[in-house]
């Protein structure tokens, strides 16, 4: 009985060295799992660092490498695709000169408006394809402030009655990315829901700006695949109505490069209901 403290502290010590252990074998899982989950989020997130024991520098030092691929693979698509509708832009121009030589027509109006597609799918390939390879620093930003000046831009965009201005709102990304990403945003809901009821509010950690349109919404079995490239809902190909299905992709990849997400659901009421949710700056 005299010698039960003990044994009492040689069994704390022998479970405490197990945990230890454990979690010293179980690190580079960890550490692989925090890695991966990270540059799901920011492919150009910083490399991590490939220090500790010899497991732990393999595993960093495969997952760095990996990254790197991932992002030179990434890189070379997106410049190839710039250089591409680049390229366009030369014979456009001189094909647009030769249709000003043609007498008006009915012929020479089609020819004009098809042009005018091409030139604009050029340019939203260049700015999508740019805007992916631009190097812009995170920043601390008002969110509040940021949203009310976009939304001053649409005349057809409002806060909701209720929505109240907070200064305190801060959130870290990209200014230049967060700002287009917004503006998409409200410019999806403005083309195809007619308005944009807006509404911004904190909840825990978490900034949410709501966007409330007034349109049909969309099939439920749709609302993931309309963030995919060039994907349009609206099959008139009419440039004005139907857009070129850029707009919710790039909003999206801006929202989690800053551990944010853009979530869309139909709105019980009516309408699409799009909500872009940031964490708060620590």
């Amino acid at each position: 009985l005299d010698s039960l403290p003990l044994y009492s502290l040689i069994a704390g010590l022998i479970v405490i060295m197990s945990i230890w252990s454990l979690r010293r074998l179980t690190a580079p899982y960890r550490m692989m799992e925090t890695a991966v989950t990270r540059i799901g989020n920011d492919l150009k997130s910083p490399p991590i660092s490939e220090s500790g024991s010899r497991e732990i520098r393999a595993a960093a030092k495969a997952i760095n490498a990996m990254q790197m691929r991932l992002r030179d693979y990434v890189e070379d698509r997106e410049h190839l695709a710039a250089a591409l509708a680049h390229d366009l832009r030369t014979p456009l121009t001189r094909m647009r000169l030769r249709l000003e030589l043609l007498r008006r027509s009915p012929a020479r109006e089609a020819l004009a408006h098809d042009l005018a597609d091409i030139e604009s799918i050029a340019s939203s390939v260049i700015d999508f394809a740019k805007f992916e390879v631009t190097e812009e620093k995170a920043e601390r930003i008002d969110f509040w402030s940021l949203v009310e000046s976009v939304a001053d831009s649409f005349e057809d965009a409002s806060f909701d009655e209720d929505a109240t201005p907070s200064r305190g709102l801060i959130c870290i990304a990209r200014p230049v990315a967060l700002r287009r990403c917004i503006t998409n945003l409200i410019q999806n809901a403005v083309t195809y829901g007619k308005k944009a009821h807006l509404g911004v509010r904190r909840t825990g950690d978490t900034i949410t700006l709501s966007i409330r349109d007034e349109g049909p919404g969309i099939p439920q079995a749709k609302l993931d695949a309309v963030f995919g490239s060039f994907v349009r809902l609206e099959e008139s190909r009419n440039r004005t109505t139907g857009g070129l299905g850029l707009g919710l992709t790039i909003a999206r990849n801006i929202a989690r490069g800053a551990g944010g997400e853009v979530i869309l659901s139909n709105y019980p009421g009516g309408g699409l209901l799009t909500e872009l949710r940031l964490p708060v700056a620590a």
